[in-house]
């Protein structure tokens, strides 16, 4: 088969859509030497900026749009032509129109958007969700908000979940109790700085308010050792979750350290006494499966796709309570056997989620389309 992909996200400052698309593309080029791959992406003649990304086999082809023509100009013809994006019609000469929806935030929480915004996104994924032939949904939250906003039948709709890149040795750590008890008693003797872990993008979706109230309430009552790291870019709408840190008497043991790059991150979760994702709503929630491969015992929503995602790997709150969400961490903070079982049920959960898993099921899925 010829099959065309569409990877414009991925010459982007790569966001979520943008790593999406990366790591299905080299993922599928590690299990798939039979059908031939397309990669539709748009850029200008002299912008050096943007850069194609490295092609992951031979059978994987690079297609340009100079002009912004569309993919019927540049793609050979197409038996199926995948997109996450909604701004793209369906290309004439495609067989068969395969759309990835991430998630359905428009309707489901539309707190945070504009009126315009929500009025031009949902006229474009009405128009995409009426052309194609199939849509991949990251959870079983975001097949529902489809079928319940939007009306789409089940059957159109299949589920496959993301992968994470997941760190190898911070599993193996996990999964060894030794080394669990080892790592407990370093931070019991205070050679590991004791802190609470949030990464997300700050927006009023992610609940950090919440989360500093909840803080808050910890420090009061429980006095206790921990500091609050948030890590993660400025969104929208964010001056409330800022009033409510200036407003904090212990905004001094708040650190917001703004964009992490990957290793750095890798090193926040692993040392995190506890990774907290209270957010209201995720069409998957990457961060909670980041948590849960680097050994960071989790709490996160019940709502949403976050209690389907976490599962039994973490302890589940309701994110409108935040006295709820300081129970749960004082939970794990204090109690090194539920901290100890968290984490190895967690690492255990994210092995469930490798790209090479959602490689298989996307290529299954183009196969008996």
């Amino acid at each position: 088969m010829n099959i065309g992909i569409d990877i414009r996200s991925t010459l982007k400052k790569q966001t979520g859509i943008g790593k999406y698309t990366f790591n299905l593309i080299n993922a599928l080029g590690q299990i798939d030497k039979a059908n031939d791959y397309y990669l539709y992406s748009q850029k200008k003649l002299l912008d050096f900026k943007r850069r194609l990304p490295k092609l992951p086999a031979g059978n994987f082809h690079h297609c340009v749009d100079y002009f912004k023509k569309g993919p019927d100009k540049v793609l050979p013809e197409p038996d199926i032509f995948h997109t996450s994006s909604y701004d793209l019609t369906k290309p004439r000469k495609a067989g068969k129109f395969i759309l990835t929806v991430h998630d359905v935030i428009i309707k489901a929480y539309p707190y945070g958007h504009s009126e315009k915004t929500i009025k031009e996104v949902d006229g474009e994924l009405k128009r995409v969700l009426g052309e194609a032939d199939l849509l991949i949904a990251d959870s079983h939250n975001t097949k529902s908000d489809l079928m319940k906003f939007y009306g789409v039948q089940d059957v159109k709709i299949k589920v496959i979940y993301p992968g994470v890149v997941l760190d190898s040795q911070s599993l193996s750590r996990a999964k060894s109790r030794d080394s669990l008890e080892q790592y407990s008693s370093s931070e019991a003797e205070g050679r590991v700085e004791k802190y609470i872990l949030f990464v997300g993008t700050i927006e009023p979706r992610k609940n950090i308010q919440g989360l500093i109230k909840a803080f808050n309430l910890l420090k009061k009552e429980h006095n206790i050792a921990h500091k609050l790291i948030i890590a993660g870019m400025k969104g929208w709408m964010y001056e409330d979750i800022f009033k409510e840190y200036e407003n904090s008497e212990f905004k001094n043991e708040i650190i917001f350290k703004g964009y992490v790059n990957d290793k750095e991150l890798a090193q926040l979760y692993r040392n995190a006494s506890v990774f907290v994702y209270p957010s209201f709503y995720e069409g998957f929630g990457f961060p909670i499966v980041e948590a849960f491969s680097h050994g960071a015992p989790v709490v996160t929503s019940k709502t949403s796709s976050c209690g389907e995602i976490a599962g039994d790997g973490a302890l589940l709150i309701n994110p409108e309570n935040y006295k709820e969400i300081g129970e749960a961490i004082l939970k794990i903070i204090s109690d090194s056997s539920i901290r100890q079982e968290l984490i190895i049920k967690g690492s255990e959960r994210a092995e469930l989620f490798t790209w090479q898993n959602t490689a298989i099921e996307f290529l299954n899925c183009l196969t008996n389309t």
